[in-house]
C-alpha cells in the first residue's frame, strides 16, 4: 500500500487497529468475510486478510476468524455414481 506504510495483513484486528491509529491512519470500515457455502464454523480471533486505502489517511479492513472447528463440518451429499 503505497499511501500507507503500515501493513497490518495477518494481524489480529485489535492489534492492527492500534498500529494504524498510532500511525495516524483511521479505520473507515471493517467487514468480515467467510468461505463460500458456509460449510464450516469459524471461530477465534479476527485476523486482517485485506486492507485497502480509501483516502489519504483512511483504510478499510477485511477480517476473518483465524480457525475452523473440524467437528462442525457438514457432510457434503455424495453424487450418485455412474454405474
Amino acid at each position: 500500500m503505497p499511501d500507507h506504510p503500515v501493513d497490518v495483513i495477518g494481524l489480529e484486528l485489535d492489534d492492527a487497529t492500534r498500529r494504524l491509529l498510532a500511525a495516524g491512519i483511521t479505520v473507515a470500515a471493517v467487514s468480515e468475510t467467510r468461505p463460500p457455502g458456509s460449510r464450516v464454523v469459524l471461530s477465534g480471533s479476527l485476523r486482517v486478510v485485506r486492507q485497502r486505502a480509501t483516502g489519504p489517511r483512511t483504510v478499510e479492513l477485511v477480517v476473518t476468524p483465524e480457525r475452523y472447528d473440524p467437528a462442525t463440518l457438514r457432510a457434503v451429499p455424495s453424487r450418485p455414481s455412474d454405474e
